[in-house]
């Protein structure tokens, strides 16, 4: 008896032993949940709602696809932009969304993490780009213009001012460049002298007195022609010649669209090119879902070759004043994930 017990009680302590051993030499790893990250914070000129609140549509479009979602906002600032950069690798992110100037410190510490980026508006070497098409925008904001100029001035404009952001690089030569390639395509004969380029900075306070110097020093210019980088650099060209007086005709047409809707737009800004920049993250899905599968996209990170190539909604003011402002087509946006707000607002021809 005593050996059969003995035998039992073997018998039973070989089975827990395998009982213990089975589960942990077939367990398996859970695989790791994705996590999309979002480096808001604007870049000077170009903010739009991806500077002061959250990315709704990015939020939205990660919860329908069960991933996990972080963000960050930049602030404008250089200093927050580097440690929100140690948050996200800290995070251990899958992929960021970045909006903000990117710099050699900032590709240096995600490269290091191999921590993909789709970076907005701004190219960067090893980044995927995703950005308006700039040449084109900038064409159909200048071939709109001119249209006005040819109906209203017979294209006789005093001056064509320019308001550009050099420091954007190839971005503003292709975007202000293609606002004068634009004109010239409706009204070829005009003097190209008459064509004046400026930085202005991407702002109403840098643009408007650098305008003013250039109307001073052509006090015979009273029908002036104003586009540029962004709404704000056109704006502060209007702002500039009335300042000088009465007696000056402006007519402008922007870019980026921050400043032709709402009830506060300048009756001089005749039209602006939307890009429904608080939506850009509707188009980044495309690359994400290839990276969460765990593919590896080709990477495109040249504004001429971008990865992703956002649509260019020319408007007039009179169109424009029928849209909802950004924040509402943000919160619809967000609504509908796998749709995007060009398809959504723009109006259609």
């Amino acid at each position: 008896m005593k050996n059969k017990k003995q035998l039992g009680f073997k018998v039973f302590s070989l089975l827990t032993v395998f009982a213990l051993i089975i589960p942990v030499t077939h367990a398996t790893a859970a695989p790791k949940k994705f996590k999309l990250c979002a480096g808001l914070g604007g870049i000077p000129g170009l903010v739009g709602l991806l500077g002061p609140t959250t990315d709704g549509i990015a939020k939205a479009g990660a919860k329908a696809r069960g991933w996990d979602y972080y963000e960050r906002n930049n602030k404008l600032d250089a200093a927050t932009t580097m440690k929100n950069a140690d948050l996200f690798i800290q995070q251990k992110c899958s992929a960021i969304l970045f909006f903000a100037g990117p710099t050699d410190a900032l590709a240096a510490k995600f490269a290091a993490a191999k921590i993909p980026v789709i970076t907005y508006d701004l190219p960067r070497k090893g980044w995927y780009f995703l950005g308006i098409d700039n040449s084109q925008a900038g064409y159909e904001g200048g071939k709109a213009l001119g249209n006005i100029l040819k109906t209203q001035w017979n294209c006789q404009p005093d001056l064509v001012l320019n308001s550009h952001g050099y420091a954007v690089g190839i971005v503003d030569a292709m975007r202000s460049g293609g606002m004068s390639d634009g004109i010239k395509a409706v009204c070829p004969d005009i003097d190209p002298k008459k064509f004046k380029d400026f930085e202005g900075g991407g702002s109403i306070e840098v643009s408007s007195p650098a305008a003013r110097d250039i109307l001073a020093a052509n006090p015979t210019a009273k029908k002036i022609a104003a586009v540029g980088l962004n709404d704000a650099g056109v704006v502060g060209v209007i702002q500039a010649a009335r300042q000088l007086g009465s007696d000056y005709k402006v007519l402008g047409w922007g870019q980026d669209g921050n400043l032709i809707t709402g009830d506060k737009v300048d009756p001089d800004l005749k039209g602006s090119v939307l890009y429904f920049l608080e939506g850009y993250s509707s188009y980044a899905f495309s690359l994400l879902d290839e990276i969460a599968a765990g593919k590896k996209p080709a990477m495109r990170d040249a504004a001429t070759n971008p990865a992703v190539l956002v649509k260019p909604c020319p408007v007039t003011a009179a169109q424009a004043a029928t849209l909802p402002l950004a924040e509402a087509r943000a919160v619809a946006g967000a609504g509908k994930p796998k749709s995007n707000l060009y398809d959504m607002y723009c109006p259609k021809k």
